[in-house]
């Protein structure tokens, strides 16, 4: 450890917190289960770089979702598609809208094809639970009630192993699909011990 300390307020004062260098770190976060790539699939239209993360992606085929850890995955060679066991799934507040309604069939089966996972796919939202609800953003131009939107979530959530999760900009949706990926690896790390 270097010399240099963070100092974090305590009940008794202060409490100094060693800071690690930029190896041990770097150690740390290999021997843990943080992922240090994210696989991005190639049809992603506008991708998440996960800058400032200490993350790299990989544009691969996924063959569902949009972001996956390559450990929680398995890879054909023949067909080089990469089936994940966790996916996040990334919608704009348009696709999102779009999902619902035109595309549903398809946005269905990529639902389904998360079935057997132990967790559920992740659908990371640009938009905010509130912007939707009140008719504005996204939703001002299209003739879609906030009340179908709860209904077929609401079915969903009950049909399909999915979770959806809404954010107020594009960047808070990136950290959050990073998070539950963590999470996800976390998660997998714990129940192999």
């Amino acid at each position: 450890m270097n010399a240099s300390c963070i100092r974090l307020p305590h009940r008794e004062g202060l409490c100094p917190i060693p800071e690690p260098d930029a190896r041990e770190m770097d150690e740390a976060r290999h021997a843990s289960s943080i992922p240090t790539t994210v696989l991005r699939d190639t049809r992603e239209q506008r991708p998440w770089t996960f800058d400032g993360w200490g993350v790299e992606t990989q544009d691969v085929t996924l063959s569902t979702g949009d972001y996956a850890v390559p450990a929680d995955c398995t890879h054909d060679p023949e067909s080089d598609t990469y089936y994940p066991r966790f996916a996040v799934e990334r919608k704009s507040g348009h696709d999102f809208l779009t999902a619902l309604t035109w595309e549903r069939g398809r946005f269905t089966s990529e639902l389904q094809r998360a079935t057997e996972w132990s967790q559920p796919i992740a659908v990371v939202v640009e938009t905010s639970w509130q912007t939707l609800l009140r008719n504005r953003g996204c939703m001002a131009w299209r003739d879609i009630h906030p009340n179908q939107i709860v209904g077929t979530l609401s079915a969903w959530t009950d049909h399909y192993n999915v979770a959806f999760h809404f954010a107020e900009s594009r960047r808070q949706a990136e950290l959050c699909a990073y998070l539950l990926l963590v999470r996800c690896s976390l998660l997998r790390r714990r129940e192999q011990i």
